[in-house]
């Protein structure tokens, strides 16, 4: 990309958190992991950094459905911004349409942090929360171990709205033909799933494992136009199922943001049109931008 602007105009970071301050925004009694702040100020520097013109806020599982945190954040970055709620079952239409309002353009179903659930219970969170996504024209966005994608590949496919995918669906790079693969390879031809070619650090030791490439190339291969990109800041600790019963504070991960925005480049061999669609385009589209 000799003599081209990488990242490209309107580039998105479409997966980050902002957590805190705590003593302004408390984190839930029932969560996994207590971790240190993450704040907006915090945030935007990293997005100067790397050059990003656009960000997705997405609600950490810290935070349960209060989206205080998430919706500040929103209101302060104003049009550069969009948000992935969590919401309890029995929410208002008024309070979907005022979360609307303020940015919010899907819900999530985090299913990876949490153990247990059958997949008869996660199919019916899926479809609760695609029925209020239906309201305003959202999206659910999932984050599931690679072993859940094919029994609930039919339930993601029939959905009233579009399914996103975390995090390249938890599938590692030696997976790359694994029947998960193939399974995702197959929701995005439908045009109705994303995928979320982010945090590589996920699938692998190191998030420059070469053999990233091919499983990111074989995502987009299938679906160009339904790939989208994302840093996971601020690199959330890894943790366990159970809840928590501490305020003792868990590290985030030490990684070069920039390092993770670069391996796009190799992943996609510096085609810039390629590169423009996952960070720009795409997620124009996605998130309504």
């Amino acid at each position: 990309m000799t003599g081209v602007a990488f990242p490209p105009a309107q580039a998105c970071d479409c997966h980050v958190h902002v957590i805190g301050p705590k003593n302004r925004f408390p984190l839930s009694r029932e969560r996994t992991y207590t971790p240190p702040d993450a704040t907006l100020d915090q945030l935007v520097a990293m997005l100067a950094r790397l050059s990003l013109d656009r960000v997705v806020l997405v609600q950490p599982s810290v935070y349960g459905t209060d989206n205080s945190c998430l919706l500040d954040a929103l209101d302060t970055l104003s049009g550069r911004a969009r948000g992935v709620a969590a919401v309890a079952p029995d929410i208002t239409g008024s309070a979907l349409d005022e979360l609307h309002r303020r940015g919010v353009r899907g819900l999530r179903v985090n299913v990876a942090s949490f153990a247990g659930e059958s997949a008869d219970k996660v199919r019916a969170r899926l479809a609760a929360a695609a029925a209020l996504c239906a309201r305003n024209g959202w999206h659910v966005q999932t984050f599931l171990p690679a072993a859940a994608i094919p029994p609930l590949a039919a339930t993601l496919r029939e959905l009233a709205v579009p399914a996103v995918i975390d995090h390249f669906g938890l599938v590692t790079p030696q997976a790359v033909d694994s029947e998960a693969a193939g399974q995702l390879v197959r929701l995005l031809g439908t045009g109705r799933v994303w995928v979320k070619l982010s945090a590589a650090y996920r699938i692998a030791e190191d998030p420059a494992d070469p053999r990233i490439g091919p499983l990111a190339r074989r995502f987009a291969d299938a679906n160009p136009e339904r790939v989208v990109w994302g840093s996971d800041w601020p690199h959330t600790p890894a943790h366990g199922h159970d809840f928590v019963a501490t305020d003792a504070e868990q590290p985030y991960r030490h990684l070069d943001t920039r390092a993770l925005l670069d391996l796009v480049r190799s992943w996609f061999e510096d085609d810039t049109d390629r590169i423009a669609q996952l960070l720009a385009r795409n997620p124009a589209e996605l998130y309504r931008f």
